[in-house]
């Protein structure tokens, strides 16, 4: 039996990032009208999004080798990264961009909601306590049972 290890992570980054994104969405919205609204939407959706498919991706895998589950985690990162690149040069190559968001609050909502995000993923590692070794499999001590040449106990 494997013990889930990624729901804390992603209740711990969940549960601290929805009030900073909503935070955010406000204050852009207050200070930059519908653009900023929109912009720290989109923000706030692509840092959850993105951030949310890489523990899912890890939780899909959680019972495999420990082999599977880095090679998962890093290349769920390496797609991430180069969809969220992708994304940006899209959206930065688009005219009439700046009619619908305001880039300003998007990036700060971006910025505010990602080290919110690693900050709760962070703290939430920590608190589980995860062993650096498994106390389930000790090994056997010679005063416990020590094999005689002849095949008994001694």
């Amino acid at each position: 039996m494997t013990t889930d290890r990624v729901t804390p992570l992603l209740r711990g980054a969940l549960l601290p990032t929805l009030p900073v994104a909503a935070i955010a969405v406000v204050v852009s919205w207050l200070v930059a009208g519908t653009h900023g609204l929109v912009g720290a939407l989109l923000g706030a959706c692509v840092v959850l999004i993105f951030s949310g498919i890489g523990l899912i991706a890890l939780r899909a895998v959680r019972e495999m080798y420990p082999e599977v589950v880095l090679l998962v985690a890093v290349g769920s990162y390496f797609v991430r990264v180069v969809v969220f690149g992708a994304l940006l040069a899209l959206l930065g190559s688009l005219d009439g961009v700046d009619d619908v968001l305001n880039r300003t609050a998007t990036a700060l909502t971006v910025l505010a909601c990602v080290f919110t995000w690693l900050a709760g993923e962070l703290r939430a590692f920590v608190r589980m306590r995860v062993p650096i070794y498994d106390l389930d499999e000790r090994p056997t001590t010679s005063s416990e049972h020590r094999e005689t040449p002849t095949g008994g106990s001694a």
